[in-house]
């Protein structure tokens, strides 16, 4: 074996071979893995039925004795999913994955953009 080789190839070679364009990460996930190509855009439908499904299977798994469970739904405003995690004796919201303030600052957000683009046109 020689400095020149290594496993078999040839070192000059590569070191003559012209730069490629750089590749984004979407599209090397596509050459490397064509089985994660870029997915299609998700409907409002679709992911309703996700949230059935998966609220479907949390009660399918849940138990009497345990005292929290997990809640999926969708916000009607923003179309974002929300995770809370309740309290079964009580009904009391524990934890809401984003929380109301979240999902009250980004309605705002939203809102302001939509002025921004009224009085830029």
């Amino acid at each position: 074996m020689s400095i020149g080789k290594v496993d078999s190839v040839e070192l000059a070679a590569i070191r003559q071979a012209p730069p490629s364009a750089p590749v984004t990460p979407a599209q090397r996930a596509t050459l490397d893995n064509p089985v994660f190509a870029p997915a299609q855009p998700v409907t409002q439908e679709a992911v309703a039925t996700a949230v059935q499904s998966a609220n479907a299977y949390v009660q399918s798994i849940s138990t009497s004795n345990r005292p929290s469970s997990i809640q999926f739904s969708l916000d009607q405003d923003s179309g974002r999913t929300i995770v809370k995690m309740v309290d079964t004796q009580t009904e009391e919201v524990l934890r809401q994955f984003p929380s109301e303030e979240m999902l009250a600052i980004s309605k705002s957000i939203d809102r302001m953009q939509g002025l921004l683009i009224n009085r830029e046109a």
